[in-house]
Order: C-alpha cells, then sequence, then structure tokens
C-alpha cells in the first residue's frame, strides 16, 4: 500500500527539489512506495489534505510562511526537512548577523526552530540517494539515521590532502559527513553545509582558522548556512 507524499518549498533556491529528481529512475521507484499528492514543481494539480509523510525545502521567512509550516506539521504524520536552508537557516540567515537597526525583519530560524521535525537530509544541496534512502526507511518502518563522523573521515578514505596543513580554511573537522567529500575531491574547502558532527570541538576550529584568517572571517564562515555554533 502506497504512502501519501507532498513536498514544499519556503524561502529557498529550490535546488534540493531539483536534486530530488537528480535520478528519473530512482525517483520512479520510489512512487511504486509513495502517492505524490502535492508537489509544486513537479505537477499541476496538487491536493491538500492530510499526508503521511512532508517533504519541506527552505525555511520560513515571515509570518505567512511560519503559519504555511504550522499548517503542513499538523496535516502531516511525519515531515522531513531538507537542505541547509530547511536544517540551518540557509544563506539567508546570514542577515542575523546585521545590526538591526539596518534590517527592519525578524531572524531567520531553521524549520527544526518552529515545528518538530522527524528527519533531517543535510547539504546544500543535498544528496538525492540520501533522501531515496530516508524515504525508504520511512516507508519500511525503519528509523532514518545520519553519519555521526566528520567530512575528514571520508577525505582520507578519497586521499584528499589535509589543506587546513597548507594554512587554508576547510570546515571538514565538525562538518558531519555524507558527502563523500564532495567539495573537497573538487578541489574546494568544505564550509559546512551539512551541519555539525555531534559535540563537535569548536573552540579547537576556531583556534585553527584564526590562525589563518580573522576573527570576523572565521565569524562569517561559520554562520555561511546557519550558525554552526548553535546547531
Amino acid at each position: 500500500m502506497k504512502k501519501s507524499l507532498a513536498v514544499f518549498s519556503l524561502t529557498s533556491c529550490e535546488g534540493c527539489q531539483f536534486e530530488m529528481l537528480n535520478s528519473y529512475e530512482g525517483f520512479n521507484q520510489l512512487l511504486e512506495f509513495y502517492d505524490l499528492q502535492n508537489f509544486r514543481l513537479g505537477q499541476e494539480i496538487n491536493l491538500q489534505g492530510q499526508f503521511d509523510v512532508s517533504i519541506v525545502e527552505g525555511c520560513p521567512d515571515g509570518e505567512k510562511q511560519i503559519k504555511l509550516l504550522k499548517n503542513i506539521r499538523a496535516k502531516s504524520k511525519i515531515i522531513i526537512a531538507i537542505g541547509a536552508c530547511a536544517h540551518l537557516g540557509g544563506i539567508q540567515s546570514e542577515r542575523n548577523q546585521i545590526k538591526k537597526v539596518l534590517i527592519d525583519k525578524e531572524n531567520i530560524k531553521p524549520v527544526p526552530d518552529v515545528i518538530k521535525v522527524d528527519y533531517i537530509v543535510p547539504g546544500c544541496p543535498i544528496n538525492h540517494k540520501e533522501l531515496y534512502k530516508c524515504l525508504l526507511d520511512v516507508y519500511w518502518g525503519k528509523v532514518f539515521t545520519l553519519p555521526d563522523l566528520a567530512v575528514c573521515f571520508e577525505c582520507r578514505q578519497n586521499q584528499n590532502e589535509c589543506i587546513l596543513r597548507e594554512g587554508k580554511i576547510c570546515l571538514g573537522p565538525i562538518t558531519r559527513m555524507g558527502c563523500n567529500s564532495v567539495c573537497r575531491n573538487g578541489g574546494e574547502a568544505c564550509l559546512g553545509c551539512r551541519g555539525t558532527i555531534p559535540a563537535p570541538n569548536m573552540l579547537k576550529m576556531k583556534e585553527i582558522l584564526s590562525d589563518i584568517i580573522s576573527e570576523k572571517e572565521v565569524k562569517n564562515l561559520l554562520t555561511i548556512y546557519g550558525d554552526l555554533e548553535k546547531k
């Protein structure tokens, strides 16, 4: 028997929804288990009823979206927040660092700070395979879990050189693995889009970074996708 599935978008670039569709074959296989009843990006006819599972991308910006988010929670048995915007607040949460005398807007809050979330699939964008696994675990009544190790573990597996040792910025030591160290594989730094591992050593991370960049730049780095010190 299929479960009903809904996909909702709040303030975001909608990149995680496009990543959902990355694998045409994989997404169609999911539809053997789920009846897609609401997905504005992917279909014209959308239902507003009760849902077994709702996926939320983006963060709520303003009272209208907060009200929508709470309404989604009320009519969904399970909520899956996907992507850094939903999980951490996203790039738009950078405005939280601006003095209120300069910007007349409330702070951005990630989805888990507004409603109860059952599962999170992190990243910017997400990995569609990780989301598919989450949805299949939910369908079969399993508990979906995220890895607890840091991106550095995947870097070692992929034989990447540690750029921190070269005096370059990287948040790999405090960032949750699961991306296969994709940014480092491409020669870029890890900037923490998957959020932090449990009990990250933030003091040590800031100590390492303070030898490379200024205190202000360290703060900016730790808030690109949301305030990592609060997560």
